[in-house]
């Protein structure tokens, strides 16, 4: 905590996120509902504006600066504090999965300590750390809590809309129960949560700009970016893909349409790996599952969206005991490090995207695809036993 809260204090973080952030807390104070006015910039959906509206509201009352270590403090805090409720959640998963109490605080410990982690919140500014913690709650309660994991999802999917990413893991594990005519009651729980907590939190703003704003708010900020890759160390990084037009040729498809491709296959692979039934840890491995797959093999990927898959790793190791998902989490908080620091270094120079060939950018690239050919092949062995 004391170590993240002193990097949050002295490190300026990512100069566009952090600006927009503290831009956004400041809009959202002078009025919420007013937020998202004609012509203003805001790509986020409504859940973490309200943080924002909060913080804005504190500073205003502390009169603090936007441009001092206060400020930075109290807009880092959200995702601090995110991660420290994810490590309380590894530490208590790894107690009821029978762990003795070191093995216990070592698990805990190397999601605490990860430079990748660490650095994601209290230096970069970002809050990838509060979906991951909403969608690693969603996913483990699925079968024992379905109405809290519905809440969850929905709470994450009001903070980013890249949880709808994770989409595919309640869908797959509710048809697989109905497919095998098990009870329905989990879903009754469900889907009354989710709806619920989704509505709740568009609705004020819904009521002001219609109906409809809900849709096209998602929609225009998923159609946002048409890049093959925003510096994500990926496949189409891999090609020389980095900061190019998504709408640009590779052989006989654009960017775009083989984006598209890869994301059939994926959720067709993950399909496949639940046809014979998902246990708890089978739900955890496809949460780790999709969004490798997606960061690997999809367009309009930033470097950060490899993310949440580290927990999602930490905790498949956990349930199944499997030593692979824990070479697979160190593996990929390497390379996610290496490569935020990377962005984070060239951002601090006003310059947004790593060279196309840059030698360590396409070094990573490789590992990443090396890792989530090992991922892949994990949960094909695992399913066919």
């Amino acid at each position: 905590m004391l170590l993240r809260v002193v990097l949050a204090a002295s490190f300026k973080g990512h100069p566009i996120d952090v600006g927009t952030f503290s831009a956004w807390a400041g809009h959202a104070a002078e009025g919420l509902l007013s937020f998202y006015s004609p012509g203003y910039f805001a790509d986020y959906p409504p859940g973490y504006i309200y943080v924002l509206w909060l913080i804005g509201k504190l500073r205003a009352l502390l009169q603090t600066g936007f441009d001092t270590p206060e400020f930075l403090v109290m807009l880092k805090f959200p995702a601090i504090a995110a991660d420290l409720a994810t490590i309380w959640v590894i530490h208590r998963l790894a107690t009821a999965q029978n762990f003795g109490s070191t093995q216990a605080l070592t698990l805990a410990a190397l999601y605490a300590f990860n430079p990748a982690v660490i650095a994601d919140s209290a230096a970069w500014g970002q809050v990838d750390s509060v979906l991951t913690l909403f969608v690693l709650l969603g996913v483990l309660w699925l079968e024992r809590r379905p109405a809290a994991s519905g809440a969850a999802f929905a709470a994450a999917l009001l903070v980013k809309p890249q949880a709808l990413i994770f989409a595919p893991v309640p869908l797959l594990w509710f048809g697989n129960r109905l497919f095998r005519r098990h009870t329905a009651a989990e879903l009754s729980l469900f889907l009354p949560s989710a709806i619920l907590v989704f509505a709740i939190g568009v609705l004020p703003f819904a009521a002001v700009h219609g109906p409809a704003w809900v849709v096209e708010k998602y929609a225009s900020t998923l159609a946002s970016y048409p890049y093959a890759s925003l510096n994500a160390a990926n496949v189409f990084a891999l090609i020389g893909g980095n900061g190019a037009d998504a709408a640009q040729a590779v052989l006989f498809l654009s960017f775009k349409n083989w984006g598209t491709v890869f994301l059939f296959i994926i959720v067709a692979w993950a399909v496949r790996l639940a046809w014979r039934g998902l246990a708890p840890s089978d739900c955890v491995y496809l949460a780790a599952f999709l969004p490798v797959s997606v960061y690997l093999w999809s367009i309009k990927m930033h470097e950060r969206y490899l993310f949440p898959a580290l927990a999602m790793l930490l905790a498949y190791h956990i349930l199944s005991r499997d030593r692979r998902a824990l070479w697979l989490f160190l593996g990929f908080s390497a390379t996610l490090c290496i490569t935020m620091a990377q962005v984070l270094y060239l951002g601090m120079r006003e310059t947004w995207y790593i060279p196309r060939f840059d030698p360590t950018f396409l070094a990573v690239s490789a590992a990443n695809l090396l890792l989530w050919s090992l991922l892949a092949w994990t949960g094909w062995r695992t399913q066919r036993q």
